[in-house]
């Protein structure tokens, strides 16, 4: 039948098959590139929402670093603290004894003054002890550990000796030997639970269980503190230490 037609008519008919065998091929384009861009923003979506977390985990990390140094600068004000308690400590005990013959001293028994008590020791044990005691003070954690310990064994029933393993397991924390001012700490709490040094002998305990990494213990010892030792200085850091390890108290 097309042979029929007029050849005007037969090339209007060609040109009309063309246009639209070429309208469809356009469509198809068409809704290939619209899928293209789709699956574009997809994976654009995807990449920013991986982009979000990782920033969100170093936000995370930042906030746990600064954490830490602010427990580090508290514990390192904590030992400067408790070392100037001793320098005090040991400029009462001088004082005491600015009267007495010192020749006499070196045999006889001295009368010293312990968490305000006068009370009577050898000359040898308050050497031993002030010895010690002077080790810490010149930074020499290492040799203070050992002559505290020392003290605490041969003099076990010197009135000295609560001060003696208190001093012992901050020599230890000082030296980051942790597992020790634990162990001496724990034991102070033991043998001499109403020693004026208990509440610190526990606090030394949580700061050195956050040091070792043991945060879930460090808590729990926190909190001990608040409930042993209710609206006292003591209790009071422990709840700002409880904040800084991230849990209220």
């Amino acid at each position: 039948m097309i042979l029929s037609l007029t050849p005007l008519a037969r090339r209007t008919a060609a040109a009309f098959l063309t246009f639209t065998l070429a309208g469809s091929a356009f469509a198809f384009a068409d809704d290939d590139a619209r899928r293209a861009i789709l699956e574009l923003r997809e994976t654009v979506k995807q990449m920013q929402s991986d982009i979000d977390s990782v920033r969100s985990g170093q936000l995370q990390l930042a906030n746990e670093i600064t954490s830490l140094r602010e427990q580090n600068r508290q514990l390192t004000g904590r030992v400067e603290e408790l070392t100037n308690q001793l320098a005090v400590e040991k400029r009462n005990s001088r004082t005491l004894y600015e009267s007495v013959d010192k020749r006499l001293g070196v045999f006889e028994p001295q009368m010293v003054v312990i968490d305000g008590q006068s009370v009577q020791v050898q000359a040898d044990e308050k050497n031993a002890y002030e010895a010690a005691v002077q080790l810490l003070q010149e930074g020499k954690f290492l040799d203070a550990e050992k002559a505290f310990k020392e003290f605490s064994t041969r003099w076990d029933k010197s009135p000295y000796r609560p001060d003696a393993i208190f001093w012992w397991g901050t020599s230890a924390f000082a030296a980051e030997h942790y597992k020790t001012a634990i162990s001496t700490q724990n034991q102070l709490l033991r043998e001499y639970p109403k020693s004026s040094r208990a509440p610190d002998a526990m606090m030394l305990v949580a700061s050195s269980q956050a040091a070792s990494g043991s945060i879930t213990a460090a808590r729990n010892t926190l909190n001990k503190i608040i409930r042993t030792y209710p609206n006292t200085e003591v209790a009071k850091e422990a709840g700002q230490r409880l904040k800084d390890l991230g849990q209220k108290k």
